[in-house]
């Protein structure tokens, strides 16, 4: 079937996001604008440009929203930036015969030889897309990402720092992941107004928060330990137990996936000492904290091998669970007594308990669960729980459900690439196929 005309690209990644005319491509992209503080506008008529077959190059804010908006580079929309003359634009002289001919040359030598085409110059370089989609979230951490002359606002800072929240939970990771670099260099400006400083302190425990877990879903927990000091460091700054205890989570998950397991139990036991005396049914947002602690160190636990110690910590958590209302978000936490359940699965799995997982995965009503993330994992849960007691078709059912809930979580994440490779290494006869079709929407070799 022949491409429709214009720019095919783009209408496709527009129609995937969910964006079913221009009119709210219009909306879509001046909301995405003002959420990371970019200064750029777009009418009906320049996104008929766009989608016409010459779209032109944007200019730099419109392909910083575009990336974000639709998770994928200006060239991955269909864009070409116009080829420049370097080295007359430089005043290195005109290019002669001789030398378009070389560059020629070997450009056809490095296609043929397999290799990606080398740059031209250090702004093309510089100006590619990132291969690694947390390539950008690093480049912070070290500093090498460059902060904005023009600090953004307060409100701003806030607002950019909630979506953020709710894109990781949405399990939006590709927009998060072009986002987030752009939020996190606007911390560590100093702010002349306390009060100000106040709320930027407590964005930057949320943010670095969110840096962390996505780094941990791409699995660089070294770099998610660095993000976690940084939420640590402004809670600190904050001096408030449940903020601390907020940040404590990130860290302890980031320490133990080092391989740091008795030192990430006691992060979250001096976090509970600090929040303790303050959890009850009038503080739920503080208890909400209290027992996403609880599970994380219960989680810490059964990662070290201690299951007495990680079955404490569940039990602790069900009674914080108690004085909750069921489907709680409250500071971000997704916590209650489903989530709790929901744990009791995850770490039966993490200790070696298959059949146990699937025992505490029939307690769980999924549809209570407080967010996109959490039910994904649980059926991500179920499914390895069913690959690992022998029932590979109800597995694949799991896996499917899951990617229905949130295709990002299954198609990108490497722990589920690596269980799709388990299952389809085990279904030598190819009676699964809709397994295989899932393997390769998820680029996992067949």
């Amino acid at each position: 079937m022949p491409a429709p005309p214009g720019n095919p690209l783009l209408v496709q990644a527009r129609v995937a996001a969910g964006i079913l005319s221009q009119e709210k491509f219009v909306e879509e992209f001046q909301r995405t604008a003002a959420e990371l503080g970019v200064d750029a506008t777009v009418t009906v008529r320049q996104i008929r440009r766009w989608e016409s077959s010459k779209p032109g190059w944007p200019h730099p804010p419109a392909r910083t929203v575009l990336t974000a908006l639709l998770g994928r580079s200006p060239e991955e929309l269909g864009f070409r930036e116009r080829p420049r003359n370097l080295a007359a634009s430089s005043g290195l002289g005109p290019v002669h015969d001789e030398d378009v001919n070389r560059r020629v040359f070997m450009a056809r030598t490095v296609t043929a030889a397999g290799a990606s085409m080398l740059p031209a110059s250090a702004h093309d370089l510089l100006s590619a897309p990132q291969t690694d989609p947390v390539s950008g979230v690093r480049d912070v951490l070290t500093g090498t990402l460059v902060r904005p002359a023009q600090p953004s606002s307060v409100e701003a800072i806030v607002q950019a720092t909630a979506s953020a929240k709710r894109q990781i939970q949405a399990c939006r990771y590709s927009q998060l992941a072009a986002r987030l670099p752009g939020l996190l260099v606007e911390f560590g400006e100093p702010r002349e107004v306390e009060a100000e400083q106040r709320e930027i302190d407590i964005a930057e425990v949320h943010a670095f928060h969110v840096a962390a877990s996505l780094l941990l879903k791409a699995e660089d927990s070294a770099s998610a330990w660095v993000a976690a000091e940084r939420a640590m460091s402004a809670a600190r700054r904050v001096d408030d137990p449940a903020l601390i205890a907020a940040a404590s989570r990130s860290l302890t998950q980031a320490v133990a996936a080092v391989g740091h397991r008795q030192q990430a139990i006691r992060i979250v036991i001096v976090g509970v000492d600090q929040l303790s005396g303050q959890v009850s049914k009038r503080t739920p947002a503080r208890t909400a904290v209290f027992g996403a602690l609880l599970l994380r160190g219960a989680w810490a636990a059964a990662v070290a091998g201690d299951a007495d110690t990680s079955g404490e910590l569940l039990d602790s958590a069900g009674r914080s669970a108690k004085l909750l209302d069921e489907s709680s978000n409250l500071q971000w936490t997704a916590f209650g007594q489903q989530n709790v359940q929901q744990h009791r699965l995850s770490i039966a799995l993490t200790l070696g308990n298959a059949g146990q997982a699937l025992d505490a995965a029939r307690q769980v009503d999924v549809t209570q669960l407080a967010v996109t993330e959490r039910r994904a994992v649980y059926w991500m849960d179920v499914a390895r729980a069913l690959h690992l007691c022998g029932q590979p078709e109800k597995a694949v059912t799991a896996l499917l459900t899951a990617e229905k809930e949130a295709e990002e979580e299954v198609l990108s994440r490497p722990a589920v690439k690596e269980l799709i490779g388990e299952m389809v290494a085990r279904d030598r006869a190819a009676r699964l196929p809709e397994l295989r079709k899932l393997a390769v929407r998820a680029a996992v070799p067949v």
